[in-house]
């Protein structure tokens, strides 16, 4: 990867400098701001929402059916590798 260096001075300055500044008012920055920040308490308040475990304590569910599931393919790779050996 070549790496270059901006030089002051270079064309790309010169073309830059002719371009004008478009900057907003501060009462328009406040107000995106405000909306922006806005949207983001909402996402995180609806992202906080839907994290919190379901009511009457299910959140065991998910964790005991992945253990089960887990335990019955160790379960069958035992019993077939047992079946293999006994069958030499």
């Amino acid at each position: 990867m070549d790496m270059t260096t901006w030089e002051p001075g270079d064309a790309v300055d010169e073309g830059l400098s002719a371009l004008r500044v478009h900057d907003a008012s501060a009462e328009r920055v406040e107000r995106i701001r405000a909306r922006c920040m806005g949207v983001l308490a909402q996402r995180h308040e609806k992202a906080e929402r839907r994290a919190r475990p379901l009511a009457g304590g299910t959140g065991w569910l998910e964790p005991a059916l992945a253990f089960s599931l887990g335990a019955l393919y160790l379960a069958e790779a035992v019993a077939r590798a047992l079946a293999v050996y006994a069958c030499r």
